[in-house]
């Protein structure tokens, strides 16, 4: 699609845009149509009060954000599932209170929905399984193939015989985002969808959910990636669709044409 061609269907508030025959990205979630799977990554939950141990202190947002997303995004596409793609907590070695209670809180409401929710675990989902058991909600470790897609969180490769035959590999982890700046030295982070190749399977990156991560701007000079897989994969000449839930989904080029236009800017 073009930078003008932002789709929304009909009744719609979210964006959507076409990323390939029944794979729509639709504002920071990945729509798996054939499916019927809402595929979204990093939310993070417990951050504000990692920050507040830290001698930061934010205003619960988190929750709020998330929960109100997916029940958008939900409804617009009809998915029967969601599937988080890893670090559905923040922190690594332990379980904060507000950790618990809000993933408690937010898995349940989705589960009340009759929808089948499942998780396939990221670097940051050290002590969740006691969380996901007491909802029974599956956790895929290290990864879950659905159909032509690998959906894994990216903090590690998977197993080579794991992607065998898969069309799409999809993976969270890495929080995608681009550095954009004006002639007057202005700049904004945008989050991003990257799209590009892997082993012969098309390889998507989806953009974080949390609203309080802005991501790895893949486009500055040198850029050092979290993922092993996007470390040894060729990111210059992988897409961006950049993913702003009120302005819509745009196809910015490559990643290469950013760097250079950064450069130049």
């Amino acid at each position: 699609m073009s930078s003008s061609g932002v789709v929304r269907e009909v009744g719609s508030e979210l964006p959507w845009a076409k990323l390939g025959r029944s794979l729509w990205a639709v504002g920071l979630g990945l729509f798996l149509e054939d499916e019927s799977a809402l595929v979204v990554a990093d939310l993070h939950i417990g951050y504000e009060q990692a920050l507040e141990e830290a001698g930061v202190f934010l205003p619960p947002v988190q929750l709020r954000f998330i929960t109100d997303f997916l029940e958008r995004a939900v409804k617009e596409t009809g998915s029967e599932r969601v599937i988080i793609l890893g670090d559905v907590k923040h922190e690594f070695g332990s379980v904060l209170k507000q950790e618990w209670s809000e993933t408690v809180d937010l898995l349940s409401r989705l589960k009340e929905r009759g929808l089948r929710v499942e998780v396939v675990r990221g670097n940051h989902d050290n002590f969740l399984i006691p969380v996901l058991k007491r909802l029974e909600v599956p956790l895929h470790d290290p990864h879950l193939r659905l159909g032509r897609y690998l959906l894994i969180h990216g903090h590690k490769e998977p197993p080579i015989d794991a992607w065998g035959g898969a069309d799409y590999i999809v993976m969270g982890h890495e929080h995608p985002a681009v550095l954009l700046r004006d002639e007057l030295g202005a700049s904004v982070k945008l989050k991003c969808f990257l799209e590009g190749a892997f082993e012969g399977s098309r390889l998507l990156v989806v953009p974080a959910l949390s609203p309080l991560m802005p991501g790895t701007e893949v486009n500055v000079p040198r850029a050092r990636y979290l993922s092993p897989i996007l470390a040894r994969s060729n990111v210059g000449s992988m897409r961006v669709y950049v993913a702003e839930l009120e302005a819509g989904i745009f196809d910015f080029g490559t990643v290469e044409l950013l760097s250079r236009a950064l450069s130049l800017g």
